[in-house]
């Protein structure tokens, strides 16, 4: 089989969770020793540079990008508004982009494209017209819930139906793009069924993000609370400011001396460090492990988004206590590897309960490892994808 697997931002750097999951899902296409060629889309602030892929990679796969300009632009924002065409989307539609992968499709043999994410869906119908390939569609989300939770959390009544119309304008475009392709890999079950009580009529598989298992090394002496996400996704954002604002003071009133460390891609002057209020704030660390392994008990009150945290699989595979919103935990069909909390008064005893407890930490951490172990290996997910697309 020939793929071509096109990415909506480089894969590398490793910069969020989005990234990881992609590199992830190359791992196990690489796996199953499929002939892969890699093209990605290099953005304003996902800028492509060849020196940044692994060499392991690019040695066996032909690697390329194509520069489109997707920033926010105020004129085709409001023109959306009367078009109703989804704006999200038509930031990633780019007409010389159409050109260049009609070049590429015509001169290759391709059997299977793979579009990671619904950003790419604009470039269904010139695959169709240059290629017999089979076209599977990988979404990490249901992108319109995304922005339909946001305008719930929202209070400001401008900002509000703005982001409901970008909402209900997805929505109609991502059911009309989903049932072009011939296969949907979702990476929750959560989703799956999603798709389906949309009327969504593509058959789907779920493909979970695979997660290297590394030796548990976690300092359970640490009772800080910690997070660590991209700072340029307005969930994780606003996450973080809930901690802040709310779980943190409440929890420095019974355990004066925590702290909260924040690490991140796309900082700017975000949350900056805070003595006073005990913020850490350690910006973009280059071992994300280390620093899960070293900061104490991840505390993620997520509560908009759909799709998985790779950060919190990650975390879950090093032996890393947590404590999340059903939201948070999203897709990861566990028991009791995790403590759950869905208000700021919620949170306060689970993590007391955590940091008087040393114990506690480990046996939740080793509970999380274990799933991760159980449900989230490499080998198992590629020989689930390849059964998939070899049916297709």
């Amino acid at each position: 089989m020939r793929i071509l697997y096109l990415t909506n931002k480089p894969i590398f750097p490793i910069v969020d969770g989005g990234c990881k999951a992609m590199h992830q899902f190359l791992k196990c296409l690489i796996q199953n020793e499929y002939s892969i060629e890699h093209i990605c889309l290099s953005t304003f602030k996902h800028t492509f540079d060849p020196d940044n892929y692994p060499k392991s990679i690019t040695k066996d796969i032909p690697t390329s990008a194509f520069e489109i300009d997707t920033r926010i632009k105020l004129f085709p924002a409001l023109k959306s508004l009367f078009t109703r065409k989804s704006y999200v989307l038509s930031r990633f539609d780019n007409a010389e982009f159409h050109s260049k992968l009609k070049e590429v499709l015509t001169n290759g043999d391709f059997t299977h494209i793979i579009l990671e994410s619904l950003f790419l869906s604009p470039y269904i119908e010139t695959i169709r017209n240059s290629s017999k390939a089979k076209i599977i569609l990988r979404t990490h989300n249901v992108e319109h819930e995304i922005w339909r939770q946001l305008a719930i959390n929202t209070a400001n009544p401008l900002k509000k139906f703005y982001l409901n119309r970008l909402s209900l304008d997805l929505k109609k475009n991502e059911i009309e793009n989903l049932n072009k392709v011939d296969l949907i890999a979702t990476i929750t079950n959560e989703d799956s069924k999603s798709f389906d009580d949309l009327d969504v009529n593509t058959p789907k598989i779920t493909i979970p993000i695979a997660i290297d298992l590394t030796e548990v090394n976690v300092d359970y002496s640490k009772t800080n609370l910690f997070f660590i996400g991209s700072m340029n996704w307005k969930p994780n954002i606003e996450a973080v400011n809930w901690i802040v604002n709310e779980i943190l003071p409440k929890i420095k009133s019974i355990h004066p001396s925590v702290e909260f460390h924040l690490a991140g891609s796309f900082m700017g002057n975000q949350f900056p460090s805070n003595p006073i209020k005990g913020i850490v704030n350690h910006d973009f660390v280059n071992d994300s492990h280390q620093f899960m392994q070293n900061n104490g008990i991840l505390t993620t009150p997520i509560r908009s988004g759909s799709g998985v945290r790779v950060k919190l699989l990650e975390a879950m595979s090093l032996g890393v206590p947590v404590v999340t919103t059903s939201a948070g935990a999203l897709g990861i069909n566990q028991n009791n590897s995790l403590l759950f909390a869905e208000t700021s008064d919620d949170f306060v005893p689970h993590i007391s309960e955590l940091i008087y407890s040393q114990e506690k930490r480990m046996i939740l951490g080793g509970k999380a490892r274990k799933f991760i172990e159980e449900n989230n290996s490499i080998s198992s997910i590629s020989n689930s994808l390849n059964d998939s697309i070899k049916h297709l």
